[in-house]
């Protein structure tokens, strides 16, 4: 710190060695004249500086509210820029009540000042006024200011308290940034803006009030205050809140958390994770993030050394830069195939992560995604990839297998060391018929191991009945013959089904339409959206489930002949799914059903049973539910007493009355 603060003021001492000397001296103290006509001066330095780190004041110094020179009389109003700059022999001073202004580096590298009073009279203290003066302990801002300036108690490390008065409107960016002896601070309700980085790594503090005056909290305001495990926004603040006290502070208008400590509980309404919100936060050992985040923002995770495991929910689409940046202790992360952009350094310095599988949605890792993640052993590349950016897997030394799922006519050269010191004897496992191509692309071609890697393939029996469910864990091709749907939606009893063409996503569960034979889905490299509001679930291994509670499951049967989606068909309670076999899963919702959804049992506002819905009349299949011999229903299951023309149900099967 001390080498840091050094090469700091000999900096700024050799950018102010041209300024012009003092205009007079009385009795020790230098002045420059600030108006002849209003006979008004400031405290000022000697003369020039010269190179030294310490000024030329020591010792106890009372500056006086008048000073006569020449004959004429001046008024000190203003501590002028730097006039006591790296005096490290002072140990006291006193201010007068004439003096209005204290202006920049003012006091700044004072370290031998353990208190100063402040008079009334001063209604701004500029920026770095007090900054490194690491021996105050405690200061009083009189309740004439009404704005602290930028910088202006940074680095008051011995700062153990301060107290802010209302007449305050303003704290400065870095105002007390670093000042790591604070154990406390109140934030007075006059106060509307809190410019970034204020209290930033403020590591005493323990908790937060913000008060409903405050309009404005710039970027990183709290960022490294890992000692806080409160955090409350007063409840009449319309710009922030802290809902459900949740320890955070939200931006109501954009559903934004800004900030978060180690007690955070992140509420399902919020829909990003802020720049910075949780930077710094070393004690955080585990978060949960809900399935209403979109986006992960810049530095949100940066520097959480404790982070040891994170479950980025399938709804984020962006990782931002630097976002888990130096979480040495993460060791492992999914990364979701909802996300298409990897961020700049998104994954920097992750040395405990073992391997990484980037999903096919991605489409850019970003410069320095993964650099220095040495503890990597294993790195699977998404098909969607059409960008590693600069040093992304900059010295990852411990890769043994790099597995690219890009195309070979996708294929693509890597920015500048993009696989920089990462072992050529790391195996380059690429798609099937890619091998030339990826041997003869720079970037590609430095390994000199590369193995093509045969198509995943799943054969699918189709039953005499001429349906089957299905779920892979790999996008397939849909086979020639074959008709594959998800189901959407219900009416009634009917399943409305909706056609999947061209390619099979991954994890999606479906019903297939086809003769009775075997049929092989192959693994695909064409891009496939996720489809949205599958009504069906699956498993790609042999699974029990366990029925929520007021939910409803079915499985693909025949009964009386007739082909549905039967409840009746399970054993009751737990139920083994098969692997690679799909179910249909139902829960009431208002505005989905016909009825009105029974609060106290919903459950029983479901059928039994439901049958297909392709699409028009002819695309129907029947399916039997509780129904009484000789009674009709329409094709929505409800009960008819005097059918018209139409089709009916009876006794299970499809009539058509004329």
């Amino acid at each position: 710190m001390k080498n840091f603060k050094t090469i700091l003021a000999a900096l700024l001492l050799l950018c102010c060695a041209t300024l012009s000397a003092h205009d007079f001296e009385v009795e020790g103290i230098f002045y420059n004249i600030l108006s002849e006509e209003d006979r008004t001066v400031e405290v000022t330095y000697k003369g020039s500086y010269g190179g030294e780190y310490s000024g030329e004041y020591s010792g106890n110094v009372v500056i006086p509210a008048n000073v006569t020179y020449e004959g004429t009389t001046y008024s000190v109003t203003t501590i002028g820029g730097r006039a006591f700059f790296g005096c490290t022999g002072l140990t006291s001073i006193e201010i007068p009540n004439s003096v209005t202004t204290i202006r920049e580096w003012a006091f700044s590298y004072c370290d031998g000042i353990t208190s100063i009073e402040i008079p009334n009279s001063v209604t701004t203290i500029r920026e770095w006024a007090f900054s490194y003066c690491d021996g105050i302990t405690s200061i009083e801002i009189p309740n004439s200011v009404t704005t602290i300036g930028d910088f202006a108690f940074n680095y008051c490390t011995s700062l153990t308290s301060i107290e802010i008065p209302y007449s305050v409107t303003t704290i400065g960016e870095r105002a007390f940034s670093c000042c790591t002896g604070l154990t406390s601070i109140e934030i007075p309700n006059s106060v509307t803006t809190i410019r970034g980085w204020a209290f930033s790594y403020c590591n005493g503090l323990t908790s937060i009030e913000i008060p409903n005056s405050v309009t404005t909290i710039g970027n990183y305001a709290f960022c490294g205050c890992e000692g806080l495990t409160s955090i409350v926004v007063a409840e009449d603040n319309t710009i922030y809140d802290s809902r459900e006290d949740c320890n955070a502070i939200i931006k109501t208008a954009t559903n934004t958390l800004i900030l978060g400590c180690k007690n955070t509980a992140i509420p399902n309404s919020v829909t990003t994770i802020g720049e910075g919100a949780f930077e710094d936060c070393t004690d955080l050992t585990s978060i949960e993030i809900p399935n209403s985040v979109t986006t992960i923002g810049d530095y949100a995770f940066c520097f959480c050394t404790d982070l040891t495991s994170i479950e980025i929910p399938n709804s984020v689409t962006t990782i931002g830069y630097s976002a888990f940046y130096e979480c040495t202790g993460l060791t492992s992360i999914e990364i979701p195939n909802s996300v298409t952009t990897i961020g700049h350094s998104a994954f920097k310095y992750c040395t405990s992560l073992t391997s990484i599988e980037i999903p096919n949605s991605v489409t850019t890792i970003g410069d320095y995604a993964f650099r220095n993640c040495e503890g990597l052993t294993s790195v699977t590349i998404g098909n969607s990839v059409t960008t590693i950016g600069v040093d992304a897997f900059y010295d990852c030394t411990g890769l043994t297998s790099i597995t690219s799922l890009i195309p070979a006519d996708k294929l693509f050269i890597p920015k500048a060391d993009a696989f920089y010191n990462v072992p050529t004897s790391c195996t380059l496992y690429v798609p099937a018929g890619a091998k030339e191509t990826y041997a003869a692309t720079d970037g590609w071609n430095e390994f000199t191991n590369i193995v093509e890697i045969a198509a995943e393939q799943f054969e699918l029996t189709v039953s005499a009945a001429n349906y089957a469910t299905l779920y892979l864990d790999f996008k397939a091709e849909i086979p020639e013959g074959v008709e594959v749907y998800t189901a959407s939606n219900v009416d009634g009893n009917r399943l409305m089904m909706q056609q999947v063409t061209g390619t099979l996503p991954a994890k999606t569960g479906v019903i297939v339409r086809a003769e009775q034979g075997t049929y092989t889905f192959v693994e695909s490299c064409e891009a496939a959206e996720a489809i949205e509001s599958n009504l069906l679930r699956g498993s790609v291994e042999d699974e029990y489930i366990t029925p929520e509670k007021n939910a409803k499951y079915y499985v693909l049967a025949m009964k009386d002949g007739v082909v549905g989606m039967y409840e009746d068909a399970l054993s009751g309670g737990t139920f083994k799914n098969n692997a690679n076999k799909a179910y249909l899963q139902l829960k009431p919702q208002l505005g989905i059903y016909d009825e009105e959804v029974d609060t106290e049992d919903p459950g029983m506002q479901l059928s039994n049973s439901y049958y297909f819905d392709f699409g028009g009349t002819t695309a129907i299949d029947p399916v039997v539910t509780e129904c009484e011999e000789n009674v009709y229903y329409d094709l929505s299951g409800r009960r008819v007493e005097n059918p018209t023309r139409g089709i009916y149900i009876l006794n299970g099967k499809k009539i058509l009355v004329k």
